[in-house]
């Protein structure tokens, strides 16, 4: 009788996970979903596990089989080698389809174990040797790596801060006791520093610039050292780190305007994640929980940011929402007891990514086509997706009891509502500078009008983000760019509007003079706010308008801007909006994409060229001239002719 209540006792599956299990905190039944409230509160669900029911069936029937053959004899010595031959023949065979390119069993995919412990190898590779030290001194990585996840991180929310901290801490850890490190959490720790830099308040820079030298050079050496080490990894073999590390290259590029390379360094990202099996359903034991929460985190980023640039840059889509499985993020990491109704920091990419599928969805779509007959639907969809919201995000009336204590609330508001209104104003472009006459539908003019609203409604939000942001975003490229593309598409409406019919004219004026007077304000601090700046002053010049309608341009000058600290200024007499842009000595390996980092200085007759038309398109867009060009507007400066 002892014997079996001892056997019931041993078979009883244990509530706890294995994080509390090891604390010896008592679990009750409800606590088995995951995170338990427990690790939830500690903030440590990542280290949340729990042991699947048949491999505690499993342990207990092998605990039996063990004593059952304590009074057996040993099987014969063919019959324990028989299934080793047939694992052997099956890796063989895997081994071969994944040498012939066909996408593995993504069941054997390294797990989140595989990336924070390192080769065995003994010597270091020469790209190792270089980023360990290119990395600087524990205090200072530290300083990058609490204000990326404190600040830019929360752009996109690529990393679980308590997950990467106890990974990161592991790495100093192993780093110290000289055991070997993971190549590809080396990789992410450069990446984030560099992702981290362009960011920094001006307190930090100048403490770090007076310890480790010129912020704008580190970045681009913490760039190219993970670059370099990066290319070592081979496909599928650095797990969830190899992919936030190749998607955080594709947030530096676009932090520094190279929106092309951005869209490459994408396709990296999302080919990795496919190689990883991210495109479909994470199945059996293999993962845990919390590994498959980052995996749908992970993809439902890389869709977000897909969708997103291949309109922005009249691309193709890299994914196929048609042949993949998305399964959305359950969004409870973050969520304690206290705090069930607050915002979660990843929820503003779950709704981007929500929208980006709604809107695949309608024909045409997904080809890069957006013609205004499907304006009638995008519009219906975005509409579904605003009143989708949280209160803390919705487009009318948000809830804003979490703006003060929950930093990120805000930004991803603004962030939500531009990418809407983007969305409503895609396939209504052309619209805008179209002639109607007598003969035109109703349908026609009426989709003019909703594409006059629309690109109010975004400029006005594209203010609100941009306000949100400076200073110390002052590189996020999101708001600039949109202010500035959304303003020049407005001045090519207003140069075609030959009898005065356009709708809300006068308002439209008075957004461009606003949106010149922002991005003059902007142009003191990044490049991208600067190229857009003196790009739309000199279309704005151009512009033949009545005196009700006129758009002053003399009091938006930098001279005029407020709000900006002292070492950012150029000091007395005209602004240089490249003044904090000075020519840096780059790295010598470092040869691609250096006009970002060394722009040539303007000379006292180029920092405001308004007076003349000839040269509207010679204006040096920088990194906006791959993806942007005067022709989109329809206006023929050259020849005089205006549309």
């Amino acid at each position: 009788m002892v014997e079996r209540n001892l056997n019931k006792a041993r078979t009883r599956p244990n509530t706890a996970c294995t994080e509390c299990q090891r604390r010896k905190q008592k679990a009750s039944q409800l606590d088995r979903e995951w995170p338990c409230n427990h690790c939830q509160a500690r903030k440590i669900a990542h280290l949340c596990k729990f042991a699947p029911k048949r491999a505690v069936r499993a342990a207990n029937s092998t605990a039996c089989q063990t004593r059952f053959a304590e009074g057996l004899q040993k099987p014969k010595e063919y019959s324990t080698q028989e299934p080793v031959t047939r694992i052997d023949r099956g890796a063989s065979n895997h081994d071969d389809f994944k040498l012939l390119g066909y996408l593995p069993d993504f069941q054997n995919v390294p797990d989140r174990g595989d990336e924070t412990v390192g080769d065995s190898q003994g010597t270091l590779s020469s790209e190792m040797e270089t980023a360990l030290r290119t990395i600087p001194g524990k205090p200072y990585t530290d300083i990058l790596i609490q204000h990326f996840l404190n600040n830019t991180n929360f752009q996109y929310y690529a990393l679980y801060p308590p997950a990467f901290m106890h990974d990161y801490s592991s790495w100093w850890s192993r780093k110290t006791n000289g055991l070997p490190l993971s190549p590809g959490f080396t990789c992410l720790i450069l990446r984030v520093c560099a992702c981290s830099v362009p960011y920094l308040d001006e307190v930090i820079r100048q403490k770090l610039e007076s310890e480790l030298g010129d912020t704008d050079s580190l970045s681009v050496l913490y760039h190219t050292t993970a670059k370099q080490l990066s290319s070592t990894i081979g496909p599928g073999k650095g797990g969830m780190t190899q992919i936030q590390q190749l998607f955080l290259t594709a947030q530096w590029f676009k932090t520094e305007a190279l929106f092309v390379e951005s869209w490459h360094a994408l396709g990296a990202a999302i080919h990795e994640a496919q190689e990883q099996g991210m495109h479909r359903t994470a199945l059996g034991s293999k993962f845990s929980d919390f590994d498959r929460e980052m995996r749908r985190r992970l993809w439902c980023i890389l869709y977000a940011w897909d969708w997103q640039m291949s309109l922005l840059l009249s691309r193709p889509f890299i994914i196929n929402s048609s042949c993949c499985v998305f399964e959305m993020p359950n969004l409870q990491l973050e969520a304690i007891d206290s705090e069930l109704e607050s915002p979660s920091p990843m929820a503003h990419m779950v709704l981007q990514c929500q929208i980006g599928l709604a809107i695949s969805k309608i024909p045409g779509v997904m080809s890069g086509v957006l013609s205004p007959s499907q304006a009638i639907s995008i519009q219906e969809e975005t509409g579904k997706w605003f009143d989708s919201f949280p209160p803390a995000y919705s487009i009318s009336d948000p809830d804003t009891q979490w703006d003060d204590t929950h930093q990120f609330v805000k930004l991803h508001r603004f962030q939500l509502h531009v990418i809407g209104y983007m969305v409503m104003l895609m396939p209504l472009k052309q619209c805008l500078t179209k002639h109607f006459d007598s003969s035109s539908s109703s349908m026609e003019k009426s989709f003019q009008i909703t594409a006059v609203e629309n690109a109010l409604k975004l400029l006005a939000a594209c203010d609100d983000l941009l306000r949100h942001i400076l200073p110390l975003n002052a590189k996020f490229h999101f708001a600039p760019f949109l202010l500035f593309d959304t303003a020049s598409l407005l001045c090519s409406a207003i140069v075609h509007d030959k009898d005065g019919s356009l709708p809300q004219r006068e308002n439209i004026c008075k957004a461009i003079s606003k949106t010149l007077h922002e991005l003059g304000r902007l142009s003191e601090r990044a490049r991208t706010g600067m190229i857009c700046y003196r790009a739309l002053k000199k279309l704005v010049t151009c512009l033949s308008l009545g005196s009700p309608e006129s758009i002053s341009t003399e009091s938006k000058t930098p001279q005029s801007l407020i709000d900006v600290p002292p070492t950012l200024l150029a000091g007395t007499g005209t602004a240089d909006p490249l003044v904090c842009f000075p020519t840096t000595d780059l790295p010598p390996h470092f040869s691609e994409n250096h006009q970002v980092f060394a722009p040539t200085p303007l000379d006292s007759n180029s920092l405001d060229p308004f007076n003349s038309t000839t040269d509207l398109f010679d204006i040096d867009l920088g990194g906006l001239g791959h993806i942007w060009d005067w022709g989109n507007l329809e206006i023929d400066f050259l020849t005089g002719s205006f549309g």
